[in-house]
């Protein structure tokens, strides 16, 4: 009896025994199952299918991930491939094959967990990649493969600053600076690549404004000449009541309005803030600053107009240096800058080739460069070079 009660229970112990083993092997079976597992994850009108999982958890010198992505919107899309939760020998690597050859294959060390960042997938495409390991040392290696879809900005503004690096005020190039409103960004020096094509005609962009719109200056001067004011009996320092707005604006009628979608209607600076009356002479704030100090402001200390066309100040011509001047501009140009009044009349600062100069008197004719602003929401193609000036598209 005893006998067969230690048979049985044998038989007991080893049955538990199969049993454990038949549900850890499961267990692992259902894990590794789970890590190979087709599935499709779904991102804003992405459709990703992981045909094997975007699970990694192996020792052997080899893996693939198979997976494949699709737009099935009517719009471009962008999107990034990514490791996560990578543990792995430094000696591991990875190759991204791109069955379309949208790209030239990836190569590099898993270290580098961005695999590929902006990759554009045009509407109801469809776009198939195979990632490997190579795993030589044959050391545990875990991560997971994650895609990521993108909000690409095209934005003018996104293209300079990607263009560009920051620089101080000594050097030449982008130059940062804080206002109330946030950073402000212009142009300083000799720079060649601040070009921008719009309407046929070549710009400089001056600055990029805290909000994100984009101000530039017509390259060249238009062919004819304006006073600033041709009569101006209530003594107005009104940039829009002046003769030469009223210029721009039908300039902007023939040349720009086409692109009127393009330009912001923006805030212009008239710094008509008096600092010192002098024996009857009224003298504004920018001759002390410019003239004296040279030390132009990206604020404005005047009165804001607001208009679609005007011109720039004299604080930003100071500010942007040798790359407004030209060999073919022999005249001076008005800026937007008061300096004085003196019985009656305004006197404004005009600029030229050398410089700044002061005390032209309102009703002198000058030459004209038309300054605009470019809306935030525009796309943005080539790379700000005379040659490959920036272009604008609606988005």
């Amino acid at each position: 009896m005893r006998t067969k009660y230690k048979i049985f229970m044998t038989f007991i112990i080893t049955l538990i025994g199969l049993l454990i083993i038949v549900e850890v092997g499961y267990v692992n079976f259902l894990k590794e199952e789970e890590q190979t597992m087709a599935m499709i994850n779904v991102l804003e009108g992405l459709s990703i299918n992981y045909l094997n999982g975007n699970q990694v958890k192996t020792n052997e010198d080899t893996y693939e991930i198979n997976f494949s992505i699709t737009n099935s919107l009517d719009s471009e899309q962008y999107y990034s491939i990514k490791l996560q939760d990578v543990e792995a020998s430094d000696d591991v690597t990875y190759k991204l094959i791109s069955k379309e050859e949208i790209f030239p294959n990836i190569e590099d060390n898993i270290k580098q967990k961005t695999i590929k960042n902006q990759i554009k997938i045009e509407a109801f495409k469809t776009q198939s990649y195979t990632l490997i390991f190579y795993n030589s040392s044959k050391l545990d290696l875990n991560a997971s493969l994650k895609i990521e879809k993108e909000v690409v900005d095209n934005s003018l503004k996104s293209f300079v600053l990607k263009n560009n690096q920051i620089v101080t005020d000594n050097a030449d190039g982008l130059v940062e600076t804080t206002t109330d409103e946030g950073s402000v960004y212009y142009f300083k020096g000799n720079v060649a690549n601040n070009y921008v094509s719009l309407a046929n005609k070549l710009w400089r962009i001056v600055r990029i404004n805290a909000d994100g719109t984009v101000s530039m200056v017509l390259d060249d001067l238009l062919e004819e000449e304006s006073a600033f004011f041709d009569s101006n009996e209530s003594e107005s320092t009104a940039f829009n009541e002046s003769t030469i707005y009223s210029y721009l604006t039908s300039w902007y009628d023939v040349n720009l309005k086409d692109y009127d979608h393009y330009i912001a209607n923006s805030k212009y600076c008239t710094d008509d803030n008096a600092q010192i009356e002098e024996e009857g002479v009224i003298y504004y704030l920018p001759e002390q600053r410019i003239f004296n100090e040279q030390s132009p402001v990206v604020s404005c200390p005047g009165t804001m107009v607001s208009a679609k066309i005007a011109l720039m100040t004299a604080d930003d011509v100071l500010l942007a240096g040798s790359y407004l001047n030209k060999e073919d501009i022999t005249r001076d140009w008005w800026t937007m800058t008061l300096n004085k009044k003196d019985n009656k009349v305004n006197y404004y600062i005009t600029a030229n080739n050398n410089g700044l100069n002061k005390d032209i008197a309102e009703s002198d004719k000058k030459g004209i460069r038309p300054v605009i602003t470019i809306i935030k929401k525009l796309n943005t193609s080539g790379d700000g070079s005379i040659d490959n000036p920036y272009m604008l598209t609606t988005m």
